[in-house]
């Protein structure tokens, strides 16, 4: 029985990845990809290719950031995924392993993830599959209400010190916190364990029309009060908090520990971009902006695998230039920062005295952004506009006007003198 047939851009084969050697724009391959009861099978132009489902050991492991970006970047894909499977070995006797990367439409994704996950039960979940039995059993008694220690010994046949280890592995993973509630991570592995049926978009809107109407009014009728602010919504759990923010006072999330990833998506109707910051604890901040530039530069500030200089193009494109907070920022050495800066300043990028942008340098802050925006989305679909890049437009207005005021009193300093 067929279960579903998908179209993908993949890589097969790859040495389970813990590097970014194998992942370049010459290996993707056009997938058809087949999903049958006992197969995963990958049709190309050149030949196909069947993976037992016995064989699949993890399905969406999760990546590094650094191996994550670069798949993506080298897909032009946002939404991928990597399977990891055993196959026979070449050489000598036994399994090797291996991995598979799916670039494509994340409803695609989500689909294959869910029909594999199905078939193969929880073994496959790369977090649920390395727990131990005991600590499954655990968080599913503390889901269910079952939290007394008098109660919860016996189950766990009178073995108290067994019991405090695996509430502790618990808290650990923060599936728990330390008064052994569940966190969102939690309850979502529990819903994983109990087999609950991946829900329909809109399937809830009736319960929860009071929380999107909220939503909708963020989206639609907060106004940035000035050109120097977006959109912030924070979300905790079920609670939200939405308004606008200053670009300037960003800089306060972004020193702030504990950011685990960040995600770029461009909003369906390509009026705005989002920027994602996944905090720990089920924390996140969605940042929303008309200005592509903004959300850009600070997404290329936030990667780590971005070049030093470049990012310290974008901190002071974005007025961030308290020394001790770029530093903090990059997570780089004041010897290097100011080797850096040397460099910018001999290319003519950066005036060191105002820590400010030159003509030249927000040229190249410009062609750095609309190029990061062709590799994450699909340039096809952008409408490049004025507002789309309004702070390098103004900024370069503002820095124009300087250079006239300062020639004005230069000249104007130099008759003086004369007379």
């Amino acid at each position: 029985m067929i279960y579903g047939e998908m179209e993908f851009l993949g890589i097969i084969d790859v040495p389970r990845i813990s590097t970014m050697v194998y992942i370049d724009n010459t290996r993707w391959d056009g997938w058809i990809v087949r999903l049958s009861d006992e197969h995963l099978q990958i049709q190309t132009d050149c030949n196909t290719k069947d993976i037992c489902l016995e064989d699949i050991l993890t399905v969406d492991r999760p990546l590094p950031y650094a191996i994550l970006n670069k798949i993506q970047n080298s897909s032009k894909h946002g939404a991928v995924m990597v399977i990891d499977y055993k196959k026979p070995a070449s050489l000598g006797v036994g399994d090797i392993l291996c991995s598979m990367i799916c670039a494509g439409k994340k409803s695609d994704i989500s689909n294959l993830k869910y029909m594999l996950t199905s078939l193969l039960g929880i073994k496959v979940d790369p977090l649920v599959g390395n727990m131990k039995p005991e600590d499954i059993r655990l968080l599913c008694l503390l889901a269910s209400g079952v939290n007394s220690v008098d109660i919860l010994v016996p189950i766990f046949d009178g073995d108290e010190e067994l019991l405090n280890r695996t509430f502790s592995s618990l808290k650990k993973r923060e599936l728990v916190d330390a008064y052994a509630a569940l966190t969102p991570l939690g309850i979502e592995l529990v819903d994983r364990v109990k087999g609950v049926e991946k829900k329909k978009l809109g399937s809830n809107i009736h319960d929860r029309f009071s929380e999107l109407s909220k939503i909708c009014e963020y989206l639609d009728d907060i106004h940035p009060a000035n050109e120097e602010t977006v959109k912030i919504v924070s979300r905790w759990g079920q609670s939200m908090q939405c308004g606008n923010v200053l670009i300037a006072d960003i800089k306060t999330l972004l020193l702030a520990t504990g950011i685990g990833r960040i995600d770029m998506e461009m909003c369906k109707n390509f009026c705005s971009i989002d920027l994602i910051i996944y905090y720990g604890n089920g924390f996140d901040v969605t940042l929303r902006s008309r200005d592509y530039s903004i959300m850009i530069a600070l997404y290329g500030l936030l990667n780590e695998d971005e070049d030093k200089a470049i990012r310290i193009l974008f901190c002071f494109y974005l007025g961030y230039n308290y020394e001790p907070d770029v530093f903090a920022m990059i997570h780089i050495h004041q010897d290097e920062y100011v080797e850096h800066c040397k460099s910018l300043v001999c290319d003519g990028l950066i005036d060191w005295y105002s820590k400010e942008l030159t003509n030249a340098g927000l040229d190249l802050v410009h062609k750095k952004i609309k190029g990061d925006m062709s590799v994450m989305f699909d340039c096809s679909c952008l409408n490049y506009t004025n507002d789309n890049f309004k702070k390098i437009e103004t900024t370069k207005k503002e820095w124009a006007k300087k250079r006239v005021l300062n020639t004005l009193q230069k000249i104007h300093g130099s008759q003086k003198t004369v007379k």
